[in-house]
């Protein structure tokens, strides 16, 4: 495979944890802040669950109002820090900031999982990301069910709680846990994800669906999981995840072969040794 499918994406006038003048290391902090609202806010409306509004967008893809509160919690903390920096989150949409021409946008997931939050199961999460020029300079995945705070800087290392992170080694399709994302029922290319399931669930030694994306990548990061792909999500699923798993050692690729990984949000993801064989399969289909 050309090594340009398997991206590292280097990230221009990088600079000892600062790009573009802007300190990455405080970035981070305010992203960990930001997250820590979120997740406050999804922490009190679990005990009101049965009360909590909830919008069918298409069989199998809901929203609640508490998916709004918590994207307005996150990006009030941002907003403090850098009101001229752009939004991109998963309840407004892209919004600017100040100026409207800042190489920053923020891509935030306030949660990641609803359906799993909204029946009562405890793998849910919180992203968000911060992107320059279109790539992603850090990132967050909270998990408040486990009090796991998976980050990443790029450069720098990926870390859970402090721990360092690091990929899975295993280099076999047959050896390996692939995670995956199984679209809502109605979506166009249903039959096409299901042919792609099959030909990885014939090769692998196991699959798992656990409902948030942004979740299973920070699994490959922390090596829980030997790989994952995704045909089905947005950017704001993914961005913070897909750094995670480069920065754990991992590499993320576009399914389609271009060499931006998240181009169309086609996303596989793995050690750089299994990537191949994932990518065989997936391609094969």
């Amino acid at each position: 495979m050309p090594s340009q499918e398997v991206s590292s994406t280097p990230l221009m006038s990088s600079v000892s944890g600062g790009v573009h003048g802007l300190d990455l290391d405080a970035a981070l902090g305010v992203a960990l802040d930001a997250a820590k609202a979120g997740c406050a806010v999804l922490a009190q409306g679990r005990s009101r669950l049965a009360r909590v509004r909830t919008t069918t967008k298409s069989p199998g893809d809901i929203t609640t109002e508490l998916d709004a509160r918590s994207e307005a919690a996150i990006f009030n903390r941002i907003r403090q820090a850098y009101p001229e920096h752009a939004r991109l989150g998963e309840e407004s949409g892209d919004s600017a900031g100040g100026s409207g021409t800042s190489p920053y946008r923020w891509i935030v997931d306030p949660l990641d999982g609803t359906v799993n939050y909204v029946h009562g199961i405890p793998y849910y999460a919180v992203s968000v990301a911060l992107e320059v020029d279109g790539t992603a300079v850090l990132g967050v995945v909270a998990d408040p069910s486990r009090r796991e705070f998976f980050t990443a800087v790029r450069g720098q290392g990926a870390f859970c709680n402090g721990r360092p992170l690091h990929v899975a080694r295993r280099t076999r399709l047959d050896e390996a846990v692939v995670g995956t994302v199984v679209p809502p029922p109605k979506w166009s290319g249903m039959e096409g994800y299901l042919a792609l399931f099959c030909a990885v669930a014939r090769s692998a030694a196991g699959m798992r669906r656990c409902g948030a994306a942004a979740l299973d990548l920070a699994y490959v990061a922390a090596g829980r999981l030997d790989g994952f792909f995704v045909v089905s999500l947005k950017r704001w699923d993914l961005s913070a995840g897909a750094l995670l798993v480069q920065e754990a050692g991992g590499a993320v690729a576009d399914i389609g072969g271009h060499p931006d990984p998240l181009h169309a949000n086609r996303l596989a993801a793995a050690n750089g040794a299994l990537l191949p064989a994932l990518l065989e399969r997936l391609r094969s289909r």
